[in-house]
């Protein structure tokens, strides 16, 4: 098989394939009380929403207009801000004492969201850093299949089969997770080493961006809940959501639906860099809540 090839194949099976895994694996952990949990925190949920759906496209593409080194990694900065919360944030979100339905309700609304509205800021993305010069035809409504076919159809498959088979769904989800993410990321290695030159000339900014692109979001969206007079464990669950997100949906776009893998490096750079992030404020976080208990 040639490297050409291989590539190929990661572009086409291995990472389509990943993210199924992973999208059936949040499937089997869906159960019908998670969507009714949705209605029952409006205020927060919508604030939560609406900050999800304006700060961080707005900081992505500000990092975007100014600092990316290259038109493909300008796109690839404003995929990853417009990235729905992946389902680590709830494990996050309970690890600080967060409110957990409003972070599993966040989680599950958002990606629902996402099918309908990256397609048109991935589109626009592409049209307006990469233009006629990228030779890049990406139809809006292909878009709309391939993200829908990768991320909303295995979810709704892992749900049925939670609904009708619970003790199956149950043994089977870590089984799939695992494999899936082992797949994910052994992609993921694959981009980076077609990747090096890119990375060697770029790596010291794509850092440092990453880094202020997290700073920035969680600082504004802490400032932005505490004026709306939101509780703490509302605050931190909506504040872990903004921080981790699913890289693997745009590195999808990226890499198979577009055909860049250097579209995708700021997204696969952002995994240990918000994990670092989220880290800290989990352990702010629980530090606050001890100290509450305390004082009370």
């Amino acid at each position: 098989m040639s490297y050409s090839d291989l590539m190929a194949f990661m572009g086409d099976w291995l990472l389509p394939g990943a993210l199924v895994g992973i999208m059936v694996s949040m499937g089997l952990s869906l159960v019908a009380d998670d969507f009714r949990q949705v209605f029952r925190n409006r205020r927060a949920l919508i604030i939560g929403l609406c900050s999800m759906l304006i700060v961080p496209p707005l900081i992505g593409l500000a990092i975007a207009l100014t600092l990316a080194p290259t038109p493909a990694l300008a796109v690839g900065f404003i995929l990853l801000a417009t990235t729905p919360s992946g389902m680590l944030s709830n494990l996050f979100t309970d690890m600080a004492k967060g409110d957990l339905a409003l972070s599993m309700s966040m989680t599950l609304l958002l990606s629902m969201v996402y099918v309908f509205i990256v397609p048109f800021y991935a589109h626009l993305a592409i049209l307006h850093f990469l233009g006629v010069e990228a030779n890049v035809e990406v139809p809006l409504a292909s878009f709309f299949w391939d993200i829908f076919s990768i991320t909303v159809l295995p979810a709704g498959m892992g749900f049925l089969i939670r609904a009708i088979r619970p003790d199956f769904a149950i043994w089977i989800k870590g089984h799939v997770k695992r494999v899936a993410t082992v797949v994910l990321f052994t992609s993921f290695g694959f981009i980076l080493a077609d990747q090096i030159p890119v990375l060697r000339e770029n790596l010291g900014a794509l850092f440092w961006i990453t880094v202020g692109l997290n700073v920035a979001m969680i600082t504004l969206v802490m400032l932005l809940v505490r004026f709306a007079g939101l509780t703490r464990r509302e605050n931190v669950a909506i504040g872990i959501e903004h921080l981790m997100r699913q890289e693997g949906t745009a590195i999808f776009i990226a890499v198979s639906i577009v055909g860049n893998n250097e579209m995708s490096l700021p997204m696969i750079l952002n995994t240990p860099v918000a994990l670092v992030v989220v880290l800290i404020f989990v352990a702010i976080a629980r530090r606050r809540a001890g100290a509450a208990v305390a004082a009370a």
